[in-house]
């Protein structure tokens, strides 16, 4: 074998052209892959650790639903109430057994909604979107329990103010969201504020509130428009209701009225002659009472405009380890579906929905690229070597005539294109690596909110991990290998006669 490498090097510096080309493809290859892999793999780790430090734990708990959502809200293109964010049924059993799990670090429950920022009670919600779209504060709302959330979530960090009490109507906002309030009413908001929150969930919905603090997650500063608001104030906004099961007894008239389908009959005398008391007498007056008699029983009515204390769209679980989460998942997802419960369970990709696939797609993406890149090189490889073949035919037909077997014609040119592949893969890998130390040592900043929530930080700081370097190094030996077969194949056919008389 050494003597096979030896000729390898040999013919490698003798046909300097080709080699060059073949091992210029392969450095750019290696680097392509080695850089760009460290990119996604930063990506995903920073994601990762971004979203479960601020926004969704290593699990989160939600219910059932056919359409698509988030714990940013609903991910369907057509906003109905059939595709509202579904709530936790039983919340109460589904929390005490996540609490009982010893694998479980602190809970926290949530409801999302999204909402208009407005300080002018005249102002018209719709109308300002209408006239100035540009100029609206728009928040999506997490309406949190102040009791666990900042202990589950400590990367809320408070520039000004303090955190959401228990029992009040409060909201915190990023210093974005404040300086777009600045900005809109030309006036300085402070703490202490008042402020309106508008809803679309199933209607509109006004909620005042006041402004306790102005926060951003960590290190990334707060130009993602959340907002934090106590959980009574998000479930108005989400349209989160009682709702009531009861059978209800209609009087004869209620019936009669109910089931008329002439329009003029809702207007009949005899029909109203019917519903209204005989204690109403003939008086062309009516009291307040006697009119409210009319509309029966408003017990259930004002129940219904009561919103939830029970309804939760989200609990969010925080692991002593991290790498417990799938085992977790699986043992609640079969514990639900045993108990019939309809809910799910799922991983912080899944909690963050669209935005959580992203690292995956880009990482598709990548590979797709990679592919097409690798066949395009194994082509011209294969046309480099096939020319260099045919260019030492009389070589082979001399090595042939001597006693030469096929076997170590075919094991020279393997060990010459493994040891090309090999020596510029490796030397690939020593420059991809440099010019990544080079990226990090010039603390290049990120200055979009994205970027920094993508890549984990303010600073762009890519790692190359060993294992990639080891695939990689794999990869482009493959790439020789497939790329050599058919110029050997072509160069074993050669007649050792014929190859000793061409020149």
């Amino acid at each position: 074998m050494p003597f096979l490498i030896r000729i390898a090097f040999r013919n490698m510096y003798q046909h300097k052209a080709k080699s060059f080309i073949i091992g210029g493809l392969l450095i750019l290859g290696v680097i392509i892959l080695i850089v760009g892999n460290a990119v996604i793999d930063s990506a995903t780790t920073g994601l990762r650790e971004s979203y479960i430090e601020s926004f969704t734990g290593d699990v989160m708990l939600a219910g059932n639903s056919e359409d698509a959502f988030s714990i940013f809200g609903t991910e369907s293109m057509e906003l109905t109430a059939e595709t509202e964010v579904p709530t936790i049924p039983e919340y109460e059993k589904l929390i005490a057994k996540v609490q009982d799990d010893p694998r479980v670090q602190s809970v926290t429950s949530m409801v999302t909604s999204a909402a208009l920022i407005t300080a002018d009670r005249e102002e018209d919600a719709l109308t300002d979107i209408e006239d100035d779209p540009e100029n609206m504060v728009f928040g999506l709302v997490f309406g949190v329990d102040p009791s666990t959330y900042f202990d589950t979530f400590p990367s809320v960090v408070l520039e000004e103010g303090r955190n959401i009490k228990p029992q009040e109507s409060a909201v915190m906002l990023t210093r974005e969201q404040v300086e777009k309030l600045n900005k809109k009413y030309e006036k300085e908001f402070q703490l202490g504020d008042s402020l309106l929150l508008t809803g679309f969930t199933g209607g509109m919905r006004i909620r005042e509130v006041s402004l306790v603090g102005i926060y951003k997650r960590g290190e990334v500063a707060g130009e993602a428009p959340f907002l934090i608001t106590d959980i009574d104030t998000a479930r108005v906004l989400s349209g989160l209701t009682l709702r009531i099961d009861e059978n209800i007894e209609l009087s004869e008239g209620q019936t009669n009225l109910l089931q008329s389908d002439d329009p003029d009959d809702l207007f009949s005398d005899d029909l109203f002659a019917d519903m209204i008391d005989d204690s109403m007498g003939t008086s062309t007056g009516m009291e307040y009472e006697s009119a409210a008699s009319l509309l029966g029983d408003t017990t259930q009515r004002d129940i219904l405009n009561t919103t939830d204390t029970g309804s939760w769209h989200f609990i969010l679980v925080r692991l002593h380890d991290s790498k417990d989460a799938g085992q977790v998942i699986s043992d609640m997802n079969q514990w639900m579906e045993s108990s019939e419960y309809e809910a799910h369970a799922s991983d912080w990709k899944g909690a963050a929905g669209m935005v959580g696939k992203l690292a995956d797609l880009v990482r598709i993406i990548f590979n797709t690229c990679i592919i097409i890149i690798a066949i395009v090189s194994v082509i011209i490889i294969m046309n480099t070597l096939l020319i260099s073949i045919i260019e030492r035919t009389s070589e082979i037909g001399t090595m042939r005539a001597l006693g030469a077997q096929r076997s170590f014609v075919r094991r020279m040119f393997l060990t010459e294109t493994l040891t090309q592949t090999i020596f510029f893969g490796f030397l690939g890998s020593v420059l991809a690596v440099l010019i990544l130390l080079i990226l990090n040592s010039l603390q290049i900043p990120l200055e979009n909110s994205f970027a920094k929530l993508l890549l984990g930080g303010d600073i762009l700081h890519l790692v190359p991990r060993i294992s990639t370097i080891f695939v990689t190094i794999v990869a482009v030996f493959l790439v020789g290998l497939l790329a050599h077969l058919y110029p050997v194949s072509l160069a074993l056919k050669v007649q050792p006669v014929k190859a000793m008389q061409s020149e």
